[in-house]
């Protein structure tokens, strides 16, 4: 949490206020049960008849009301489902499915447009399961393959050196001797090129990893740049180096983080082994997300297409990716060449053993990566549970199928997980119930090369319907690779996330889900709830479409990430062996959906936001406080969609130096503090229309049943449209794809969470022009947030 103090709970249980009448189902009486007792004749006296016909019409009477009851929630009311499906639902998530789901899902390498039967197979499941609306969608974005791949040292003779691009069999791994399946390292979206030059090692390769390096006089122009795996997304590594000359990235796993530096290395032992490498996307996430082809609209056939040259989030230079037992020789070929940094800069220093140097080296390095670019169709998986009460309220469960190897982890154990919360549904409705609101399980495609399919299906359908009726989405990526607890998402989803995750015990253990969370945390308690920038599905739902998601997982050996060992029998061995995990992190995800598409009034807490923003706000002042960079030439103006305020006069003013936080932020301050009050006076109204109208506006009179729906309907109109209001049409100046103003991925991480990215990016970029204009544009914001809660 941004802020050391807990948010204030909202005093209002929905979850209890719309307890539902349990039942079995066969005490269930119908009215053709007892229309027939009305009938019958009996040898006793008349009188006796008719008692006996009163006692039947009165019990007649009886089971009517009864029914009504059950069917209504009282004389007028919502439908009552015949089952309790929150509680129901926790018996159903089963490790022997689980189980079985992901050893089909890791039986074979699942390549993005290369594996449509696997699709099938996830549609006829959910067909099996009983949903009642499958069907795959068909897209056609830019993907490309790997054709000839090589890493070399070509001169001098006497340190010629041929990398291995291949990881070799483990024994006792069935899948790792799948060799003709599995793809050589490559990256994802990565240029085709074959270049030679010498190498430099960069770090992490981040801005001010190349400051640096600019600090001891080593220039990259020209030379192919070493980096490590860390810190900022791929695809933001080979921009950097790009941007500052490099004909070529080679991208490496160092130890330290991602090897024996962490603790036992594969078959021994969880963590990666010196020949294992992580595949990976070189697209930039934080400039847009999908088809790099078609920004903004949905890939299919026919649409226009811009040139793979314009694409501004795509590299133009080859890199590829190398597991540390190669690129230990390289580092032997750097050795006394440049700046010794485990000296001058011991951060830089990783855990090989031996000393790391900058280069340029001696040595002359040929990297060779020849890509096929084509369009090629991707498959996206549709659940549809149409809803019974309010069909045009939806909540999106989604995850990723489509792996770089076997994908155990990433994607496996998330897609089990969602497709356990398929049978358990299904199981459900058997039972006879129907949710409140719409459900839509969805079974992305090529998430793996730039999170393509998700983003494809937002563009396609935010218009016709989802910006309008999207409650929420839920991820469940990697939802399994370690014992810790995390989630991450928006702060509307922490107080549910609390309660929920109190609810459900991890089996084997005197804990729950809550309880691992506070320890994973070190006894934070409440836990933070964080935020995430890009790097899963949920970007497009939350970043460009402002719809609220959320992501759990259990996280902790990341050893065999993206690598042909992020296998079935890794999971077996080490992470999960009983699917324990597994099946807790289904009944959580299944907990939380139900109550999102079940609970009469929608149950994410308005009240948590205001203390975020201003936890926000005190990260930007403390940056602001910071001594300035030199000051940006960029010139971005306001779009459209930009608001005037008060301070307009603030436009004409370029700082020199970076502002105090104390003179620039207050009048953000003093918009949370308005947002805040009409929350709060929001939140009140809520608690009056519980307590005036039950929140399943169970009535004697019709009128009063009617008009109690359209005061709900009115709130969970505002309820689920909050952080909609939070968009910006013309976007983030610089990124205009990404519309939230509260959240972006990073410009320099692109996996972190930016808050307040437009202002973030302006005082980074020491541009105080942008950042009036940006102050101008959040505190409209704000403004017609809070007006909007009328």
């Amino acid at each position: 949490m941004a802020s050391d103090k807990p948010p204030q709970l909202l005093l209002l249980d929905t979850k209890e206020v719309s307890t539902v009448v349990t039942h079995k189902p066969n005490e269930e009486k119908q009215l053709s049960d007892v229309a027939p007792l009305l009938s019958r004749t009996s040898p006793q006296s008349r009188p006796g008849c008719l008692g006996k016909t009163l006692m039947l019409t009165l019990t007649f009477l009886l089971v009517l009301v009864t029914w009504r009851s059950w069917s209504h929630g009282g004389e007028y009311g919502d439908p009552v489902s015949p089952i309790n499906a929150h509680q129901e639902f926790q018996a159903l998530p089963d490790p022997k499915y689980l189980q079985q789901h992901l050893r089909y899902y890791t039986s074979g390498v699942a390549l993005a447009g290369l594996n449509k039967s696997q699709a099938e197979w996830t549609q006829a499941q959910f067909q099996a399961y009983g949903l009642p609306e499958v069907r795959i969608e068909e897209y056609q974005p830019l993907l490309n393959y790997p054709q000839q791949q090589r890493l070399a040292i070509v001169e001098p003779p006497e340190l010629a050196f041929e990398a291995d691009l291949h990881e070799p069999v483990v024994d006792e791994d069935p899948t790792s001797h799948l060799q003709a399946e599995i793809p050589p390292a490559f990256h994802g979206y990565s240029a085709s090129g074959n270049v030679t030059a010498a190498v430099i090692y960069a770090n992490y390769g981040s801005p001010e990893d190349y400051r640096q390096l600019q600090q001891h006089n080593v220039s990259v122009q020209g030379k192919i740049v070493l980096v490590r795996y860390g810190e900022l997304f791929r695809g933001i590594k080979v921009q950097l180096a790009e941007e500052h000359g490099a004909v070529g990235v080679i991208i490496y796993s160092d130890p330290a983080e991602d090897g024996f530096g962490q603790g036992d290395t594969y078959p021994e032992g969880p963590w990666r082994p010196s020949t294992s490498v992580q595949r990976g996307s070189v697209m930039n996430l934080a400039q847009y997300p999908g088809d790099p082809l078609t920004p903004g609209v949905p890939a299919k056939e026919g649409v226009p297409r811009i040139p793979r040259d314009q694409a501004v989030n795509l590299p133009t230079i080859p890199s590829l990716p190398l597991s540390y037992s190669a690129a230990q020789v390289l580092f032997r070929a750097l050795l006394g060449q440049g700046v010794n940094v485990t000296e001058a800069m011991p951060a830089w220093k990783g855990g090989l053993p031996l000393s790391y140097f900058t280069g340029p080296s001696i040595a002359r390095v040929n990297l060779v990566n020849i890509m096929e670019d084509k369009i090629a169709p991707i498959w996206n998986v549709i659940a549809r549970i149409p809803g019974k009460v309010e069909p045009d309220r939806a909540v999106i469960v989604g995850n990723h199928r489509d792996s770089w190897v076997f994908g155990a982890s990433d994607p496996g154990s998330g897609s089990a997980s969602l497709l356990e919360i398929g049978r358990s549904l299904g199981q459900l409705l058997q039972k006879g119930w129907r949710p409140r609101r719409t459900i839509y399980l969805c079974s992305w495609d090529a998430e793996e090369y730039g999170l393509v399919g998700s983003t494809e299906w937002v563009e396609d359908h935010l218009n016709s319907w989802l910006k309008e009726q999207a409650v929420a989405y839920l991820n469940t990526d990697m939802a399994v690779n370690g014992p810790y607890f995390i989630t991450s998402g928006s702060p509307l989803f922490t107080n549910l996330v609390y309660q929920e995750a109190r609810q459900v015990p991890i089996p084997g253990t005197n804990e729950t889900v809550y309880d691992r969370w506070v320890k994973t945390m070190k006894g934070q308690d409440p836990p933070p709830f964080f935020g995430l920038g890009s790097g899963s599905d949920f970007s497009a739902f939350y970043d460009h479409a402002g719809i609220p998601f959320l992501d759990m997982a259990f996280m902790g050996y990341s050893g065999t990430y993206h690598s042909a060992y992020d296998s079935i029998h890794w999971m077996e061995k080490f992470i999960d062996p009983d699917y324990i995990y597994h099946q807790t992190i289904t009944r959580l995800l299944g907990s939380v959906l139900l109550r999102l598409v079940d609970d009469p009034l929608v149950p994410l807490d308005l009240g948590a936001y205001p203390p975020a923003l201003n936890g926000y706000l005190d990260k930007l002042g403390r940056l602001l406080d910071q001594e300035p960079r030199p000051e940006s030439s960029s010139n971005i103006s306001p779009g459209p969609g930009a608001v005037s305020d008060s301070t307009s006069s603030d436009l004409a003013l370029s700082f020199q130096k970076a502002p105090k936080s104390t003179q620039q932020l207050r009048g953000l301050y003093r918009a949370v503090k308005k947002l805040d009050k009409r929350v709060a006076k929001f939140n009140r109204k809520l608690r009056k229309f519980v307590k005036r109208y039950g929140a399943n506006c169970q009535s004697h009179s019709q009128r009063t049943y009617q008009k109690c729906l359209k005061r709900r309907m009115a709130l969970n109109q505002h309820i689920a449209q909050f952080e909609r209001g939070f968009l910006d049409d013309s976007g983030i100046p610089g990124r205009p794809w990404f519309k939230h103003t509260v959240n972006a991925p990073g410009r320099w991480s692109g996996y972190m969470a930016e808050y307040l990215p437009g202002l973030t990016e302006a005082a980074e970029d020491g541009d105080w022009t942008r950042f009036a204009q940006q102050k101008q544009v959040m505190v409209g914001i704000l403004k017609r947030v809070g007006k909007k809660l009328k």
